[in-house]
């Protein structure tokens, strides 16, 4: 269901908030449950504010009760720098008005202080959470875009997956200890362990297409600017070339040389020969096999 657009992007929700909102005015939660929404709806917004300043197409942001997502018509994995820059936006802009809103309270007691005050204690759940080293949170983002130009896009992403199953665990086994020792609302954090989990394990199969889609890239790159950095990897002939593609990483350009199991060298063959391979070829071809056809 579309809301509204700004700045052509479209603020979708599901049907579902309807009831969601109309039950909260029961129990008396309208006001902070409105307050929730539109924290989550701005902290989506500021991502999306950065994607139009690095020039990328924002196709709309989704809201849910207790989350959102801003959806990009492009990849920003590919550049690090960015993708720090986009994931940081969200929990700056909480930190940021969680400064304005102290601000507004010290003007006095006023009779909206105690929404004033869930908007600030929202605002600092969301922004400290975001920063989660886990993916597809912010934090996760801004580790593997640390990581990224040291290790590839694809080692960086894998690390950062690894590490978020971890964090998963430990979110579940949380939310399981105070659901049972305190109050069962505490087993949203284990349901909300499970629904990162789960989003974190579709990161590997994407950043799989970012990571060739790039390598297609950088290949014209090369044609279009004549020169690249280059790096030289020497490789057993039995080696089978998705070992050698996860070797790449999208800032150079390789040439692989290969050798057989005397260690003389058989021939070389190029980053995007491998790359051609990988599509036209079954991934468990090995170097030695390719060099022969």
């Amino acid at each position: 269901m579309t809301l509204f657009k700004i700045y052509n992007i479209e603020v979708k929700t599901s049907y579902s908030i309807i009831f969601i909102l109309i039950f909260s005015m029961i129990f008396n939660y309208f006001y902070k449950l409105l307050i929730l929404i539109a924290v989550v709806f701005l902290h989506e917004l500021s991502h999306c504010f950065m994607c139009i300043y690095y020039g990328i197409q924002v196709k709309e942001i989704k809201l849910f009760v207790f989350g959102g997502v801003a959806k990009f018509l492009g990849d920003i994995e590919g550049n690090s720098k960015q993708e720090i820059a986009i994931a940081l936006a969200g929990p700056l802009l909480n930190f940021i008005l969680i400064l304005i809103s102290f601000a507004v309270l010290r003007l006095g007691n006023k009779p909206w202080q105690e929404n004033m005050e869930f908007f600030i204690t929202v605002n600092l759940s969301i922004g400290l959470f975001n920063l989660m080293p886990m993916l597809p949170l912010d934090g996760g983002r801004v580790f593997r875009g640390l990581l990224a130009p040291y290790l590839g896009i694809k080692k960086a992403t894998y690390m950062v997956i690894r590490l978020g199953y971890i964090l998963c665990i430990l979110l579940f086994s949380i939310g399981i200890y105070l659901t049972f020792v305190y109050n069962i609302e505490y087993a949203f954090l284990s349901a909300l362990a499970v629904y990162i989990g789960l989003s974190n394990a579709k990161e590997k199969s994407r950043v799989n297409l970012i990571f060739a889609k790039n390598l297609v890239l950088n290949k014209k790159s090369l044609f279009y600017e004549g020169t690249m950095e280059a790096k030289n990897i020497i490789a057993m002939e039995f080696i089978e070339i998705r070992k050698i593609l996860e070797e790449f990483t999208l800032e150079k350009y390789y040439i692989i040389t290969i050798v057989d199991t005397k260690g003389k060298v058989i021939g070389s063959i190029s980053e995007s020969e491998v790359i051609d391979a990988i599509f036209k070829y079954e991934n468990t071809t090995t170097l030695g096999e390719l060099l022969r056809m």
